[in-house]
């Protein structure tokens, strides 16, 4: 519960596990119960303030003593307790002293540790030197710290701490997930980078700046999502980061949600870690992460694009994370995921004592003249403790309390009776039994708040429980409540809380909240209900939104009576569990407040009733149950009383599983034109009609949009009336699925529609990306490139103007198959770049890798930057491509990869020019989808014409046609496609003078030609050579000459190396055909310096054989 934020200083919680086989746990850890026996807290994990780490160990630093004690009052030492304080201060002679320990047996773990740690350093260093073999290295580090509970592991990974307080940038964060909310989404990671942004407010002025300004620059408005998350952020956020000139009028995909959630969360490392280094974050007691927690931890640890080094630990109960858990399967995937994702995994297993370790801990603790006895001692501790760190502490301490321990002054040594000690202890009790008696003999009204603050986790404020003493503790007790602080002061000197910064408490280890919460016994209900009601209703409404899901699961959990008043508690967990993509827990709380509902639902909670439900099937369905979506569809459905607007959610839910899981597209679009003529609307009354009526539309879309002023573009404002917004959402999924289904007309009505909806009604935000739709349509059927061009200018200035309008979608559109027709290639690059970045912020993974699949493969080869620079960037795209699960991106990424392989390779078992290779084999590919083909037909022409003869190439100009166009329609690559068919097919006509080569060549020729025409700006060069290859068909030399050197200095100008490699190739052959063979030779050798620049080897190797012969 995040009212107990979790401190970076927190040094302890261990577990206890059996003394011996006799106390065999039956209970399990992390259950809905964990206090309702005695054997259910057993296997929990316990520390000892100023002695144990927060994982039971056995030994602490004199710096970190240091610190514990300054968030302690001085406390006085009682009868039968003990204080861990210096001997040299309020430490008694005949108390036991376990200062001076230091590690024991830990030597191997922490020197592993610190190599781990040395990692990152020398990492970092290597990056701010700019150096490129450590920016090739793996510069993020997991570890993974396992072990039985009590074994010390918490300890030995804040032992770094100290080593990371030297440096001066140095950052070490603790967070701990608690065994009483395992099933609140995000716990955990909650607390530990609130705990994160707190020390980061406290950092330097500089270093805050940084964080600052980072956030601002690159997560913009994606904070507002995590601050719901992480509340400490809002105090690094400038509030003057919101562009309140861009008015956002869209609504979040729910499916979206998690890949936005990612793309923060690593944003938010990535700015972090640039400004502190080392870096490191600890999470404490895995075991206990729930799934949403450990998928964060996943996407901060495989982020490729984070170049900072920085180092995760982990640490958890290994009896707890077998094979069925959570835990085991992350682990299991972060190991096949460490060489791929570019981070050093290391993992250690902690053991118990051996019997040397625990004779160096009695000699130290225990000075005796003796060594039989601490050997005779030593081995009883073994047997009875089986070698557990903190079982072996609280031993130690029992035997001190019962006097089997003597302490000779004189002498400044102890002795004991061995044979009485092993009699004494032959049925020791087990450490929680122990500490549950030590509370029960504590005063009633001190016992009472330690059982309400038993409920607050492992960490509170002191508001927080004087709020619930004052309200709920006066029917606890029956004489007259004491104040709240002296109480607390009380339980202090105890050694069971200790005092904190910011008025905080937290318990000394989690075994004595253990055995608080077994006090309440029968009533552990009833404090659950009556606790999560009074912080519900009396802490501050942004309190209350911040601890949402823990203060619901205590009502819940505690709310036998089914009060119904807390249904709606229960839909506001769930809305901000759905914000979170924590799609199963925002499940379950609208369930449980359906359950919560009175009978006389839909006449009295009508409202409430309906979004609970609207909830719920909507939940499932993203969880993808079915036929749990539907009974609660059919509970609203089957009821008359609804308008169309009101179950509106559920259909659209329903048809969109319909076409998305079952894949049945033509159903889906039929269920979603039933929902418009339900709200009053109809885009087509005959279907056999729709492709005129398409086109018809069409026409008057494109002359009533082009009718308006540009002053009218400029001065749109959102669209204000439901019912229309509702018809936009619902044509838009009409849009989507005709054009899956290949209803190539019906999509073309819909996007009509919904431009048309836009200029009648206001801007919705499918406007924008409808328009560049169009655009692409006018394009193809129109050949009208500068209406196409007006369209798209429209579509790119709402993005200025309104914020939630796919807009990484919308660039694409605009961009890929439109305004680079227009445009320079290079000028296309810059927006494509940005829109990735917003996509990924947008949760639109989908055409955010597009935009960068083009920005970094398809546009560089376009113009002929080096093959090895988009060859060094292929892994780390195909990695992004998995990690966001899109594998038609990854696919045409392999392609386009294998195909610069075998551009640049020098040898190989197979033929070059062809699509084979240890990245893709076209021979074993079996994909039919129009997408995929289209990357291998340009693969594949592209290999042929560079690695193969250019009449081999001809042939396959002329059996193939415009195949690659009607695959990928508009889409830039098709203009080198387009040359580059035209050009083998001139090289094969000139050769052998054939007709068909002639005819096919001047039929791309006048094509390219009328792009020129048009105002396409990079067909200028390919125009040029291609009329000078006619010329030269002609046999009109001198014109033919003077076209190939003008365009041979075009190209020079524009710098695309494969084509001005290729233009000198061609202008040799000119030559050669002439005679001039010094002169060939000339542009010949120039050819091949062009090639090599570029990196094309195969080709090279062919021209260097033809310039020796």
């Amino acid at each position: 519960m995040n009212l107990h934020d979790e401190d970076s200083n927190v040094l302890m919680t261990s577990t206890a596990t059996d003394w011996s086989t006799q106390h065999a746990d039956n209970g399990t850890v992390g259950s809905s119960n964990p206090a309702s026996s005695i054997s259910s807290v057993i296997k929990s994990e316990s520390s000892t303030a100023g002695m144990l780490s927060e994982d039971g160990s056995y030994f602490m630093s004199t710096s970190t003593r240091i610190k514990t004690s300054e968030l302690r009052k001085p406390t006085s030492v009682k009868p039968g307790t003990f204080q861990y304080q210096k001997q040299s201060s309020s430490h008694t002679q005949d108390a036991l002293d376990f200062e001076p320990l230091g590690i024991v047996g830990r030597d191997r773990e922490t020197t592993k540790l610190k190599a781990c740690l040395e990692r990152i350093l020398t990492k970092d260093e290597g990056r701010q030197l700019n150096d490129k073999n450590s920016q090739s290295e793996q510069r993020k580090e997991f570890v993974l710290i396992g072990g039985l509970s009590g074994t010390g592991k918490t300890r030995i990974a804040c032992d770094l701490e100290n080593e990371v307080s030297l440096h001066p940038k140095g950052m070490f964060v603790h967070g701990k997930f608690n065994m009483n909310t395992s099933n609140e989404p995000y716990s955990g990671v909650s607390r530990t980078f609130n705990e994160l942004c707190r020390k980061i407010k406290n950092s330097k002025a500089e270093l805050v700046c940084l964080v600052q300004a980072g956030i601002s620059q690159h997560l913009g408005n994606e904070t507002d999502m995590l601050v719901h998350l992480v509340p400490e952020l809002k105090g690094l956020v400038n509030d003057t980061f919101n562009d309140t000139a861009v008015i956002n009028i869209g609504t979040e995909e729910i499916d979206n949600k998690l890949e936005r959630l990612r793309f923060a969360f690593r944003v938010l490392m990535r700015v972090i870690s640039a400004a502190f280094s080392p870096l490191l974050i600890l999470f404490d007691d895995l075991q206990w992460a729930d799934e949403m927690s450990l998928q964060i931890l996943d996407f901060l640890i495989s982020d490729t694009q984070n170049e900072n080094a920085f180092m995760v630990l982990g640490c958890y109960r290994s009896e707890e994370a077998d094979e069925n858990s959570l835990l085991h399967n992350k682990i299991v995937s972060l190991r096949d995921k460490a060489d791929k994702y570019n981070f050093h995994m290391t993992e250690m297993m902690i053991q118990s004592f051996s019997t040397e370790d625990i004779q160096k801990v009695i000699a130290t603790v225990l000075p005796s003249s003796d060594e039989t006895d601490k050997e005779d001692l030593a081995a009883l501790c073994l047997k009875r403790t089986h070698g557990n760190p903190f079982f072996l502490i609280e031993f130690l301490k029992m035997l001190h309390q019962e006097g089997l321990l003597e302490y000779h002054a004189p002498q400044k040594t102890w002795t004991w009776d061995l044979v009485e000690v092993e009699a004494a202890t032959m049925s020791t009790a087990n450490v929680a039994v122990m500490l549950q008696d030590n509370l029960i003999k504590l005063p009633h009204q001190q016992k009472a708040l330690l059982q309400c603050a038993a409920y607050l986790g492992p960490r509170f404020r002191e508001p927080t429980i004087d709020l619930i003493w004052t309200t709920y503790g006066r029917r606890l007790v029956e004489t007259r409540i004491q104040k709240t602080h002296s109480l607390l002061d009380a339980i202090v000197n105890e050694d069971i809380l200790e005092r904190c910064d910011d008025n905080q408490y937290r318990w000394v280890h989690d075994k004595l909240q253990e055995a608080a919460l077994c006090l309440t016994g029968k009533q552990r209900e009833t404090f659950q209900l009556d606790i999560g009601r009074t912080l519900y209703y009396g802490l501050e409404k942004k309190q209350v939104e911040d601890e949402l899901f823990s203060i619901v699961d205590l009502i819940n959990n505690g709310n036998v009576l089914q009060l119904a008043e807390f249904a709606s508690a229960n839909l506001e967990a769930a809305e901000k569990a759905r914000d979170l993509s924590a799609f199963a827990s925002a499940s379950k709380y609208a369930a449980h407040g359906i359950d919560l509902l009175p009978d006389n639902k839909w006449s009295e909670n009508r409202s409430l009733t309906l979004t609970l439900y609207i909830m719920a099937a909507e939940m499932e369905l993203m969880l993808g149950n079915v036929s749990a979506a539907d009974r609660y569809s059919s509970e609203v459905l089957g009821r008359a009383d609804f308008s169309a607007m009101d179950v509106l959610p559920l259909k659209m839910a329903k048809a969109s599983s319909i076409g998305s899981v079952d894949l049945k597209f033509g159903e889906a679009m039929t269920q979603y034109s039933e929902m418009l003529k339900e709200l009053g609307c109809r885009l087509t009354w005959t279907k056999g009609l729709v492709p005129v009526q398409a086109l018809t539309k069409l026409m008057r879309t494109v002359k009533r949009v082009k009718a308006k002023p540009k002053s009218f573009y400029d001065t749109m404002v959102p669209i204000d009336d439901a019912k229309q917004k509702a018809i936009a959402s619902v044509v838009s999924k009409m849009v989507y699925f005709s054009y899956i289904a290949g209803d190539l007309s019906m999509n073309l009505l819909c996007t009509c529609f919904l431009v048309n909806s836009t200029l009648e009604f206001g801007v919705n935000e499918y406007s924008a990306k409808s328009f560049a739709s169009l655009a692409n349509v006018v394009t193809l059927a129109m050949h009208d490139f500068e209406t196409a061009t007006t369209f798209n200018m429209i579509a790119l200035s709402m993005l200025n103007k309104f914020r939630g309008m796919h807009s990484s979608e919308t660039t694409f559109l605009a961009y890929a198959p439109g305004l680079v027709w227009v445009k320079r290639i290079e000028e296309c690059s810059a927006p494509m770049r940005d829109a990735v970045a917003e996509g990924m912020r947008t949760g639109d993974t989908e055409f955010a890798i597009w935009n960068l699949f083009s920005h970094v493969i398809t546009l560089p080869y376009s113009i002929g930057k080096p093959i090895s620079s988009i060859i060094d960037e292929c892994p780390n795209i195909l990695i992004q491509c998995e990690d966001v699960s899109q594998t038609a991106h990854a696919m045409a990424v392999q392609v386009m990869w294998q195909m610069l392989n075998n551009l640049q390779q020098t040898s190989s078992d197979h033929n070059p020019a062809d699509l084979e290779g240890d990245i893709f084999s076209s021979e074993q590919d079996n994909e039919t989808n129009q997408l995929h083909l289209s990357f291998v037909h340009l693969a594949k022409g592209e290999l042929s014409f560079f690695n193969a003869d250019y009449e081999v190439t001809a042939k396959w100009a002329l059996q193939v046609g415009e195949r690659y166009t009607k695959l990928l329609p508009n889409y830039f690559p098709s203009m080198i496609e387009t040359f580059h068919r035209a050009v083998a097919l001139y090289a094969a006509a000139i050769r052998t003078k054939k007709r068909k080569y002639r005819v096919e060549a001047k039929r791309l020729a006048k094509k390219i030609q009328k792009w020129g025409a048009a105002g396409n700006p990079n067909a200028g060069y390919y125009d040029l050579f291609l009329t000078a290859e006619q010329l030269a068909l002609e046999k009109k030399y001198d014109a033919a000459e003077e076209k190939y050197e003008e365009a041979i200095g075009m190209v020079a100008r524009e710098g695309h190396l494969h084509h001005q490699g290729l233009l000198h190739e061609r202008y040799s052959d000119f030559l050669l055909s002439r005679s001039l063979k010094k002169e060939s030779v000339f542009f010949l050798k120039e050819a091949i310096r062009y090639y090599t620049e570029w990196g094309a080897s195969w080709k090279v190797q062919m021209l260097e054989s033809r310039l020796t012969s």
